[in-house]
């Protein structure tokens, strides 16, 4: 069936026969947990830095001091090394762990309705709503946290590089020095990622600036994956979280940080006499664990101060 050419009216009259059934409301639940799991890989530059995991309350524990749960990562152990000689012996050392706690918080929409009667006259098909009200309302919240936890990683491993004003992105050693942030603690860059409007300035760069050619392909649902000085380059559309000027550098997830999903995304709806009512959440934690594993370049407008 070709969707594109149902009108809207016939969308929305066969949504609502669906939801006169339980076994309608399920088939209407399901078909909306699938498609709003799709959007949320395609469109959240969080699930490009680090990739979700989903896990169940089993494999969480619960929060002393709040009526929440949290997920405790364990930190990779210090380890050393000396140089004895044949009638020496190496030193003894108590073996110690680090770990740090992951709070879950809820990402939700508002719980949108509508009655059938106004429904039929709606020029718009009711996926469309979900679509435009819900999935990119969640996803843009990921990432508004994620940038929010990125920018307090930096404050405490001082990987910040504020260069003036006016300077612009006209040389990659603007963005090679971005490297040295995370290179220098014995780590190596993995992604890069900047706005959309920073990255018109990369493609203006020569040729022999940046080594190959950039991919011609065109940026498209707010990001897109490019190679670049040999890492991954993520562009956003979301000036509004990353401006013209900011430029984020990430070490390989397991340097980084964790992405978990508790028990998936939800997607309800229901129809009470003549209104029908549907709501979208998930509930996620994200953890920087290492704070070295990102850093952050400034320049131009994008200098916050």
């Amino acid at each position: 069936m070709d969707m594109e050419k149902i009108s809207a009216e016939a969308l929305n009259s066969a949504f609502s026969e669906l939801m006169e059934t339980p076994e309608g409301q399920k088939e209407v639940q399901e078909a909306g947990l699938t498609y709003i799991k799709q959007y949320l890989r395609e469109e959240s530059f969080l699930r490009k830095v680090i990739n979700p995991v989903n896990i169940t309350k089993f494999d969480t524990q619960r929060a002393v001091d709040s009526d929440t749960v949290e997920k405790v990562v364990d930190i990779e152990p210090g380890s050393t090394a000396s140089a004895i000689n044949f009638r020496s012996e190496s030193p003894a050392r108590w073996v110690e762990a680090p770990r740090y706690a992951i709070p879950f918080f809820t990402i939700a929409s508002p719980m949108f309705e509508k009655t059938e009667q106004e429904l039929f006259a709606y020029e718009s098909p009711v996926i469309k709503i979900i679509e435009e009200n819900s999935v990119k309302d969640i996803q843009e919240v990921e990432d508004t946290k994620f940038i929010e936890f990125c920018t307090a990683a930096i404050a405490l491993s001082g990987n910040l590089l504020q260069l003036p004003a006016t300077t612009a992105l006209t040389t990659k050693k603007t963005i090679t020095d971005g490297f040295s942030l995370v290179d220098a603690n014995r780590l190596q860059t993995d992604k890069v990622m900047m706005g959309s409007t920073t990255f018109n300035d990369v493609l203006a760069l020569p040729s022999e600036q940046i080594g190959n050619p950039l991919s011609s392909e065109i940026v498209k649902d707010g990001y897109t994956y490019n190679q670049l000085i040999g890492k991954k380059f993520i562009v956003t559309s979301k000036t509004n979280l990353v401006p013209y000027g900011q430029m984020w550098f990430f070490a390989k997830q397991k340097y980084l940080g964790n992405f978990y999903i508790l028990n998936s995304t939800k997607f309800y709806i229901n129809k009470i006499a003549d209104l029908i009512r549907f709501k979208t959440w998930e509930v996620i934690g994200v953890g920087i664990g290492n704070v070295n594993g990102v850093a952050k370049v400034e320049f131009g407008s994008g200098v916050v101060t």
